[in-house]
């Protein structure tokens, strides 16, 4: 159907044309229904040739870039997806030291913690059996010298008291009988 109108349509064109190119006398070339086989005769040559560069050099030529590219895209892609493999397995082994590594901080804190409490509480202890021992000593040295300081406030008691008498009474008095009154 569309060819139809086609060829009428270029029939009609025709005739317009050499009616008005009659009318005018001479007017444009291209209008010339006399010129018209030589230019479909070099319209054919014109897109033969181009139909046949198109079909022999230009389109296996795009079609070996085409293809080439496809083929570099596809290469790039699976050099893309191994690298992508690459830098997973990389990352995994990085988070793997990681985490080891973290474990290992953790039991070597864990561990100098224990070590550290365990020697402060041995040293906690040596330090409060030290403060015992110093405290026991201090006491004892303390209880014998109150004992001293008694035995001495007693002896100068009595010798006080001895003195004291002998001036009031003008008679010694022996240690005992001051002793039995003191008590």
């Amino acid at each position: 159907m569309s060819y139809i109108k086609i060829s009428t349509s270029a029939i009609l064109t025709m005739w317009s044309a050499n009616s008005f190119a009659a009318g005018q006398g001479g007017g444009l070339p291209q209008m010339d229904i006399g010129s018209y086989p030589s230019q479909i005769f070099w319209l054919i040559i014109t897109f033969g040739v181009l139909y046949i560069f198109m079909w022999k050099i230009a389109i296996p030529q795009l079609r070996t870039t085409v293809e080439e590219r496809k083929d570099k895209v596809s290469m790039d892609l699976n050099d893309a997806e191994q690298l992508k493999t690459e830098a997973k397995s990389i990352l995994e082994e990085y988070e793997a030291k990681i985490t080891n590594s973290n474990l290992e901080a953790s039991s070597i804190y864990t561990n100098t913690k224990s070590d550290i409490d365990k020697k402060i509480d041995s040293s906690k202890r040596e330090t409060d059996e030290k403060i015992r021992k110093l405290i026991e000593e201090s006491q004892l040295a303390l209880e014998k010298k109150e004992t001293e300081a008694i035995d001495e406030i007693k002896a100068k008691t009595i010798e006080t008291t001895q003195s004291i008498v002998e001036k009031f009474i003008d008679q010694k008095i022996s240690e005992e009988e001051i002793r039995k009154y003191l008590n």
